[in-house]
């Protein structure tokens, strides 16, 4: 089975009609073997996302055309007497005309742009080939997926424990990662998921680049679909392997490549002066909120016409290493326990109760507060 990530969806805003028509065929030919998924979570991140990828090229038409720079006419009293002076000037006027038509036609193309609604040529493409039937939403139990989350960010466990810092700390990947098993579950097959998402919480990376899903993945999956495999490639490489034209698995390959580059930053962490690469969205304005790999601290990275901009977060800085002991009570006999939880937002830890030894998650909420919760019944 072939189940698609939003990043892969969004990739044919920056290439070519043709590279989008392959890309249509290929997913048409899978879909007509009943093999192609779209997780929920990645439909509604594509609504999500969608209107920056049009607001991309609008400000992109804008930006190049504002950049174009012509010399006024020269005016050299001593070279009026000089042969071809005045025809230069000519077509500098003939420059500064055409530079006029250009902004005039680059307006239209903007306000194409502005008017298409849901009527992009992308959008239109996938209407063609994507129906309900594709779109996979398996019952999620939000109880017991908040508390399969905190176990996961406790543990490290991937997906997702890597963007707890993110708006929706880290659950999208999770409950694409939810997804995915649910179809091995029911289908009883292998599954290749398309991204061109590179994360370490999603693959083994060496020299830059991911080369392997991670072993926990792995695990989790064969468990669960009795040894099935789970696979991780990109959608250059779905291309290739379905016979897609060279030049479209090549321009899309450009693509993937130039929006890794334009996503992943080197910043220097403004606590230990230590240097990684963090990822950041491409769009001017865009932040993000990255712990240091090396001290844990977490600061602010921010996007903006000039370059990117990095600055401490907030007043005060909690290391993710910093621990206090808390005292709370047992969800299940309100008997009294000590623990050490982190004190930066989101921390977890597990506490086995002294009294009546059930096991219960207790966790830090961003305001500082903590709270317990049962991950069993009475």
């Amino acid at each position: 089975d072939i189940v698609l990530d939003t990043n892969v969806l969004l990739i044919p805003f920056g290439a070519g009609a043709d590279s989008l028509t392959e890309i249509v065929k290929v997913y048409s030919e899978i879909k007509e073997r009943q093999r192609l998924y779209i997780p929920a979570q990645v439909a509604r991140e594509f609504v999500k996302n969608r209107p920056t990828k049009l607001a991309q090229l609008y400000q992109g038409i804008s930006d190049r055309i504002s950049k174009l720079t012509v010399p006024d006419s020269l005016s050299y009293p001593i070279l009026e007497s000089v042969e071809h002076f005045q025809e230069l000037n000519e077509k500098i006027s003939k420059i500064v005309g055409l530079k006029v038509e250009l902004k005039a036609s680059a307006k239209k193309v903007r306000s194409t742009i502005k008017n298409w609604g849901w009527n992009d040529p992308v959008s239109q493409a996938y209407r063609t080939v994507f129906s309900k039937d594709i779109v996979v939403s398996p019952e999620i139990d939000r109880e017991k997926t908040l508390e399969e989350m905190l176990r996961r960010y406790e543990l490290s466990i991937p997906p997702g424990y890597k963007d707890a810092s993110k708006p929706d700390s880290g659950i999208g990947d999770y409950l694409i990662w939810k997804t995915i098993l649910h179809l091995g579950k029911e289908n009883k097959r292998c599954v290749v998921f398309v991204s061109g998402d590179e994360k370490a919480d999603w693959l083994h990376c060496t020299e830059g680049s991911g080369f392997l899903p991670r072993y926990e993945l792995q695990a989790e999956f064969r468990r669960v679909t009795e040894g099935k495999d789970f696979y991780v490639i990109p959608l250059s490489q779905l291309l290739e392997l379905q016979k897609a034209k060279e030049s479209s698995v090549n321009e899309i390959r450009t693509e993937e490549k130039r929006i890794r580059d334009a996503t992943s930053v080197l910043a220097e962490c403004p606590e230990c002066k230590s240097s990684d690469e963090y990822e950041l969205a491409e769009t001017i304005g865009s932040s993000a909120l990255p712990f240091c790999t090396t001290c844990g601290e977490k600061f602010h990275l921010h996007r903006t016409k000039n370059g990117v901009t990095i600055h401490r977060f907030g007043r005060t800085s909690i290391s993710m290493r910093d621990r206090e002991l808390v005292v709370v009570e047992c969800p299940y006999c309100d008997a009294e326990n000590s623990k050490e939880l982190g004190l930066s937002p989101n921390s977890t830890a597990w506490c086995m109760c002294d009294k009546c030894e059930k096991k219960f998650p207790i966790h830090r909420r961003a305001d500082g507060s903590v709270f317990v919760k049962k991950t069993e019944d009475d």
